[in-house]
Parts: C-alpha cells; structure tokens; sequence
C-alpha cells in the first residue's frame, strides 16, 4: 500500500470548524501554514511547475479562486497555464506545455500503451458528466437515444471516456450506438442549443447551466456506472496527473500542490455556497439566477477531500472494466496512481 512521505498527510480527516479558520485563517486550520509549501505567484519563475489555469466551463474553474481568496497557496511557485477544457488540457501535459493537469485512469492507461509514463498523484473531480435532452424531448432513456444525433466532448477527454465505460456497463457500444458528434465543450451547448442533436453528454457546470434553463437530466454518467457495475462508490473522474519523471524530480512541489488541491476541496465541502458566490467563474452570469440557485446543490460532492488507499481501490475497478470491456488493452505493469512520494 502506497504511504504518504511528503509531510503533512494529504487525507484530510473531520470538518474544519468555523472558529478555527477565524481564528487562525483556513490554510492554518488545514495544517498548511507550516507545510512551507504552498503560494501560488500565478505567473512563476523558471522553475515554477506550469499547472493548468481557471478555465470557464470546467468543474475545476473554482480551485484558483478558492486558493486566493483563502491564502491558500503559501510559498509554491506555480504557472499557471491556460487551456480549453477536457481533451486539451491533457494534450498539454503530454506534449510537456503542462507539468500538472487533471488526467482519468483510463488516459493514464492510454498514455502508457504510448510510452508516456504518467501517474495520478492526487485528488481532482469525482465524475460530474450528464446526460441532457431538451425539456420537451420524448426520450426517457439513453437507450431510446440509440442511433441518434449526440453532442459530447472530445474523444481523448476524460469525460468522453468516463461515458464509454458507464456505457459499456450497460452493454451499450458508446462510439457505435449513437451518432457521436464530438468537439469542444462551447461547440457541444451550441449544437444543442440549436436543435442539431436529440441530447448532449456533458461536464459541470454546463449541464447545471441546462438545467437552469429548462433542459431535462436523463442520467448521470455515475448514476449509469452505478447501475452497471452494482456499485454505489463515488466514481473519481481524473486526478492531478503528472510525468513520472517530473514526479520523481519535484516531490516538494508535487506534495505542495497534493496539499493544495484538497485544502480548496475542503473549502467546498465546509461552505458549498462559495460555489454560487463564484459562478461567473464557472462562466455563469448572474442573469441565469436559476443555475447560480443550483450550483452548491448539484456540484458540492464534485470535489473529493481524500487521497487513499479508498480512491485507489476505486481507479482499479474502472481500469478492469475498461479492460474487461475491450476499452483498453491491459492494464499497465505498474499501477498509474501513487501517493506523492512513493512509485
């Protein structure tokens, strides 16, 4: 079993209280304000780790925010680098224009078959991919959908691929069955919002933003998984993915940005409503007052606060499913996720 050597340890146990963070701010709370680890300059010196940057549209639009507004990065020098959401972001960090970004089990697999070494070293989103018709659509089921017009997003997302695995479980061909119309994130809610697909297949908090204008849910890619698989667990969309050889090079900076990303989770989890006081983050204005209503109730459980032994248990199952179900290969030799610290 992997064990945490970086330091303080990542798995952050019980609530921070209220009188705490007001008595010693949260990063102090969270254990942070010692660790010697954490700033975050935004722009960075050379060797700063170039990390991805708030992106509109993603689940993960909030972290920098977050970790501004409660001091959160202490002294780690960070870069932050912009991109375009799901599929980009890991284009970057396999091309090395990244050293840090979110990155799914089955692309670390992938990234493997290819020869480029990448592990998973600590927490990003659990799955918060959605399955969205309009209002007035006479589909109930992603099984009336078959052969239909679908928006989703790129093929080599984790978003993507997370819906080709809830879908194999269900014995649903996810590239066969339906009439896949892939593309950036903007291009899908533009597809959809014109009529030109029957559903969209699509990440928070676009489809919370649906929701506030009327669209319907047909399902979640969890719910989906859930069903399939009979297990109930939280499915971990990605994590911090990172080289290996980048890993093994900077354990301090990996520790630190371990440490950081599930310092701003706790946040979340604490006070769920800074997700509404954050919305034009996401890319959400203040006119769509439904879906700014919506965002703590529907994306809280979005940010995971542990990184263990329990997420791990977890990214195997959906490596043997995914191997089980033709969607790769084999799994790799050496299992694609660590504890900073530990190959």
């Amino acid at each position: 079993m992997n064990t945490w050597t970086g330091g303080a340890p990542p798995v952050l146990r019980g609530p921070v209280g209220r009188r705490a963070v007001l008595r010693g701010g949260l990063a102090a709370a969270l254990g942070l304000a010692s660790a010697g680890v954490l700033s975050g300059c935004g722009s960075g010196s050379p060797g700063a780790a170039k990390v991805e940057d708030t992106q509109k549209g993603t689940a993960g639009a909030v972290i920098r925010p977050i970790a501004e507004r409660y001091g959160l990065f202490g002294d780690l020098d960070l870069e932050h680098v912009a991109g375009t959401g799901p599929g980009d972001v890991q284009n970057k960090l396999l091309s090395g224009a990244l050293d840090v970004a979110s990155m799914g089990p089955i692309g670390a697999v992938v990234a493997a078959e290819a020869r480029a070494e990448v592990s998973l070293f600590s927490t990003s989103l659990n799955n918060h991919v959605h399955w969205l018709v309009p209002e007035n659509s006479p589909y109930r089921t992603v099984r009336d959908l078959r052969g239909k017009p679908i928006a989703t997003p790129p093929n080599n997302s984790d978003a993507y691929r997370s819906a080709q695995l809830a879908a194999a479980v269900n014995d649903i061909d996810f590239d066969a069955d339906y009439d896949v119309h892939q593309g950036a994130v903007l291009a899908g809610l533009a597809l959809f919002d014109r009529g030109d697909v029957e559903a969209i297949v699509t990440i928070e908090p676009n489809a919370t933003l649906l929701v506030g204008r009327g669209a319907r849910e047909l399902v979640s890619v969890q719910q989906l998984w859930s069903e399939g698989t009979g297990d109930g667990g939280r499915l971990l969309l990605n994590g911090q993915g990172a080289a290996d050889e980048w890993l093994d090079a900077n354990p301090a900076q990996a520790a630190g940005i371990a440490r950081l990303r599930l310092a701003a989770h706790q946040v979340i989890a604490e006070n769920p409503a800074v997700l509404a006081e954050l919305h034009e983050y996401y890319g959400i204005p203040a006119t769509e007052r439904r879906a700014v209503e919506l965002l703590p109730q529907r994306l809280a459980d979005v940010y995971p606060t542990v990184w263990d032994e329990s997420v791990f248990a977890g990214l195997r199952d959906q490596i043997d499913v995914a191997v089980r179900t033709g969607l790769i290969k084999s799994a790799p030799p050496a299992e694609p996720f660590r504890v900073v610290g530990r190959a």
